[in-house]
């Protein structure tokens, strides 16, 4: 499932921030009339490696800091890298460790920074982040942010530069390589050239997608592929593209949902180099060269002046100054609009408030985050005031809305055209949440909710249900490229990218619950429905599907009750499979697998902090996000996720063997 965040969540290479140039002393003693090696450059290698578990605010991981140190000590042992390890790192320890870097390796250095841990990307800013162990969901003030990387990786002096990241990674700031050797004949000469060009690489655990926290025993798959691949090396030297193409890839592919990528950081500095390991007693090879008779000479005058540098630190002044006028203008536009929201002036023209501030101040001020933070900020109120608006539209509609007849719960309606069957829900108010305090944070607050009338399927939407929508519309479902259906083979599963709601490796009798369907798939066929039927046909909202798993807000664990072997196929009886709806016992309203058997996608966006702004009466989740809420866990689930508030979370074109969907109709 998607439950976890970009969980082990992206964006790869803040760790260049800040870094300068430095340059290694370097000389040879001149020996008349013999020939002798060519003095070796300072080509020492340097490890950064982070690890990052025990987050505070946000979900623990349990193999970063386990694979952190058993890349440490690989790189050390095996390959001679001096390393420095930090675990559970905040922003400053990153940063300030980065810079040690910077002021203690030379020109021809060779610098790999590894990252385990949660990373982010924003699509809506196009910003990726690594997330300091004391980063906050959804505050960016203390993330590492790579606005500036592709300007700052010019600034490295060490001749080659690889950073390894396992997290999520947005890919945004790449360009594909050509690192990979193409004649392994002639490795020598190949090795050689690629250790004379500058080279600035990242080798990816993932692409834009969740990677996994784990799946390579005690390590994470990617970071056991990594360690497996540097083990078994047939070279005592060879490239990281080599590395990467010839094992990690593969390894890592086959193993997992998740592709990791190998790429040049663009506009960063590179000549077509790559990052070259050798063995801690491999050495490269050098040309003996016959060293020249030195003519000594009386050595010339020289002065010694910093008029040049001291021009350049009138013009680095100046521009502090011009940067620091720019903020408090800045600053004072800033404290305009905050005045400006206080007035009695409606949400929208509060919301062009902000959108005016952030369309003024777009550019990055090199020398604070005071600006970032303010834009933080002003994104911030402008989303608030954005739901303001929404909800007092809603409200309008509710109260413009004709009062209807209403009926007791539990009463049946079959639709005439297509047979589906719904069950009336008499609206009420109840505590939506974690009621009885074994859930997860997005649970809480418990919260009043009140909801109107409406109806529910009786039963999820079933395959045969959703045939007769694929023959009668010709219906396509969305790409099968990375959907994460499989076949049962009868050993094991196999992926088979074919395979989708007609045959993801189940028993697919007509009664069995539909799988393998997307958010948009759900939607299709509702808006198929509504013409069918004339009613207005949608899926139901997440606080209208609580309400109808606990019989009308009761107090029940699962839906229909406490004892879920009753009421729910989950992986203790399931067998590893769906069965076919309505063979559980139904809940107090008469509704049927609403705990077990599938997921259920509902209308929300998910926010994980919503339960703690939700509106009292029918709310309908936040206005926009990444992730639509699931409910009602599944049969692969354990019974924590088949709880009835416990909340799923899933991208719209996402698709699963264990993810369905029902369907709901406004009450008119």
């Amino acid at each position: 499932m998607f439950r976890k965040l970009c969980t082990i969540l992206a964006a790869l290479s803040i760790a260049m921030f800040l870094l300068s140039p430095a340059v290694a002393e370097r000389g040879a003693k001149v020996v008349k009339k013999e020939t002798k090696q060519a003095a070796a450059p300072d080509t020492g290698y340097y490890a950064l490696i982070i690890g990052n578990n025990d987050y505070k605010y946000l979900p623990k991981l349990k193999t970063a800091v386990t694979d952190a140190r058993d890349i440490e000590k690989m790189l050390k042992e095996k390959y001679g890298f001096k390393t420095k390890l930090l675990l559970n790192a905040t922003r400053n320890d990153i940063l300030d460790s980065i810079n040690e870097l910077r002021e203690t390796i030379g020109a021809n250095g060779n610098i790999l920074i590894y990252y385990a841990g949660h990373g982010d990307y924003k699509k809506e800013v196009e910003k990726s982040y690594w997330l300091p162990v004391d980063a906050q969901k959804d505050r960016t003030t203390n993330w590492i942010m790579a606005d500036d990387i592709t300007s700052n990786i010019k600034l490295i002096a060490s001749r080659h530069i690889l950073i390894v990241s396992d997290s999520c990674y947005a890919g945004t700031l790449t360009r594909a390589a050509n690192t990979e050797l193409k004649d392994k004949n002639n490795r020598d000469a190949l090795i050689k050239k690629m250790l004379e060009r500058p080279s600035r690489t990242v080798m990816a655990s993932g692409g834009d997608e969740p990677v996994a926290d784990g799946g390579g025993g005690k390590n994470s798959v990617f970071a056991s592929a990594l360690l497996r691949a540097l083990d078994e090396s047939d070279n005592s030297q060879f490239t990281a593209s080599e590395l990467f193409h010839d094992k990690v890839r593969a390894i890592v592919a086959g193993k997992s949902e998740q592709l990791p990528q190998y790429n040049i950081i663009r506009n960063s500095g590179d000549d077509g180099g790559d990052f070259v390991f050798q063995l801690a007693r491999a050495s490269i090879s050098t040309h003996s060269v016959e060293t020249p008779d030195v003519q000594y000479k009386e050595a010339p005058k020289s002065d010694f002046s910093l008029d040049a540098l001291e021009k350049k630190a009138q013009q680095e002044e100046a521009n502090k100054a011009a940067w620091n006028n720019t903020m408090k203008t800045m600053k004072g536009a800033y404290n305009k609009v905050v005045a400006y929201q206080e007035r009695k002036v409606s949400p929208d023209l509060k919301i062009a408030a902000w959108g005016q501030f952030l369309n003024s101040f777009t550019d990055k001020n090199p020398y604070t985050n005071e600006d970032d933070e303010m834009r933080s900020k002003a994104q911030q109120e402008m989303e608030r005031w954005q739901a303001e608006q929404a909800k007092a539209e809603e409200q309008k509609k509710l109260a413009m809305a004709p009062r209807q007849q209403t009926t007791a719960s539990g009463s049946a309606y079959k639709d005439p055209t297509t047979g589906m069957e719904f069950v009336r829900v008499k609206g009420g108010c109840y505590q939506m949440g974690d009621t009885f305090g074994d859930g997860d944070s997005d649970e809480k607050p418990v919260h009043e909710v009140c909801v109107g009338d409406f109806y529910i399927g009786k039963y999820d939407v079933t395959v045969g249900d959703f045939r007769k929508f694929v023959n009668g519309t010709g219906y396509s479902t969305e790409a099968e490229k990375g959907d994460g259906c499989y076949a049962w083979t009868g050993s094991k599963w196999e992926k088979d990218s074919s395979k989708n709601w007609k045959n993801p490796g189940f028993s697919q009798e007509d009664r069995n619950p539909v799988v393998c369907v997307t958010w948009n798939d759900a939607k299709a066929y509702a808006e198929w429905m509504q013409t069918k039927s004339g009613k207005t046909v949608r899926l139901p909202t997440e606080a209208e599907w609580e309400y109808a798993a606990r019989s009308g807000g009761k107090s029940e664990k699962y839906a229909g009750g406490n004892d879920i072997d009753s009421v729910a196929w989950y992986y203790g009886n399931s067998g590893n499979m769906t069965h076919p709806v309505g063979t559980k016992s139904p809940n107090g309203l008469g509704l049927y697998d609403m705990s077990g058997n599938v997921w259920q996608w509902t209308d929300d966006w998910y926010g994980d902090k919503y339960y703690s702004e939700s509106p009292r009466n029918n709310p309908a989740g936040p206005n926009s996000g990444q992730y639509r809420v699931l409910r009602g866990g599944s049969w692969v689930n354990t019974p924590v996720n088949v709880r009835a508030a416990s909340r799923g979370r899933g991208v719209p074109a996402g698709r699963t063997l264990d993810l369905g969907f029902r369907l709901a109709l406004s009450a008119r």
